[in-house]
């Protein structure tokens, strides 16, 4: 993956989000596809699709390629890698850098169920090795 510009270091929208967690579950696909692929409530326009991927690329975070009449949309930034800079950002601006307050919120929130406890003490346990 390329590295981060100051546009990619930025987070995405929600809407842009959502666009972006289609187009990471397709890999690279046209905007037929990610229109598709996009949760169906509240529908929306195949153009405003097509706006939306058409921003994303011009902040970095796609790029495009030709496919006869389609543009096809290929990731620039990983899940993954966008996923490590949302949890940096928050440690950062919500917690203060107190990745301790982050993983307290984290095991402590109502909805974790037993088996992602279990997964957030091995990772922990891992770290201690």
């Amino acid at each position: 993956m390329p590295a981060e510009t100051p546009e990619t270091d930025r987070l995405l929208t929600e809407v842009e989000l959502e666009h972006m967690r289609a187009l990471w579950d397709l890999g690279s696909a046209p905007v037929r596809a990610v229109f598709e692929a996009l949760p169906g409530e509240p529908p929306r326009a195949y153009t405003t699709v097509a706006t939306v991927m058409r921003i994303l690329e011009s902040k970095g975070f796609t790029r495009s390629q030709k496919d006869g009449r389609a543009l096809v949309y290929t990731p620039t930034v990983s899940r993954a890698d966008y996923q490590a800079r949302t949890v940096r950002r928050m440690l950062s601006d919500v917690f203060e850098g107190d990745a301790g307050a982050l993983v307290r919120q984290l095991v402590q929130a109502d909805d974790q169920d037993a088996a992602a406890l279990d997964e957030m003490r091995a990772l922990l346990g891992e770290l201690d090795a």
